[in-house]
């Protein structure tokens, strides 16, 4: 398997991606819309066998005064049929090394903390930051 930056013969097939690993809710139309917005910092294809099985998205993020603080991850997705075999994990790993040389020094992200942990994200409300996706501050992250 490999990870590489997405190409315009695999939009298509990242939409589908999306559509499974979340049941058709829109994640597939988030990534179009962050495409078609130019808005898609960084967006890599784990590929596998020639077949495109997972796909990870980062766009910018900004304060209210509209500078950008940063840049979030989402969505992520891995085919089911390919789930729990640490594609997500590589896919995040080398996502969010890309975006630390691009010179991002805050990656936010909407998740699971018992998860998204374990790539060194931490409660972001403990750092002053809040999104209005998460009131509760409790799985907002940075």
């Amino acid at each position: 398997m490999i990870i590489r930056k997405e190409n315009e013969s695999d939009i298509a097939n990242i939409t589908t991606i999306h559509n499974q690993a979340f049941n058709g809710l829109d994640e597939g139309k988030i990534v179009r819309n962050l495409r078609k917005n130019d808005n898609l910092t960084i967006s890599l294809a784990a590929e596998a066998n020639g077949k495109i099985i997972g796909h990870i998205a980062y766009s910018p993020i900004y304060s209210k005064n509209k500078e950008i603080i940063g840049i979030g991850l989402a969505p992520i997705a891995v085919l089911p049929s390919h789930q729990k075999q640490g594609i997500g994990s590589k896919l995040i790993n080398k996502g969010n090394e890309i975006a630390l040389s691009k010179g991002f020094e805050r990656i936010f992200v909407l998740g699971d903390p018992v998860y998204y942990c374990r790539f060194g994200f931490k409660i972001a409300k403990n750092y002053d930051y809040f999104s209005c996706f998460d009131p509760q501050g409790s799985h907002f992250m940075v």
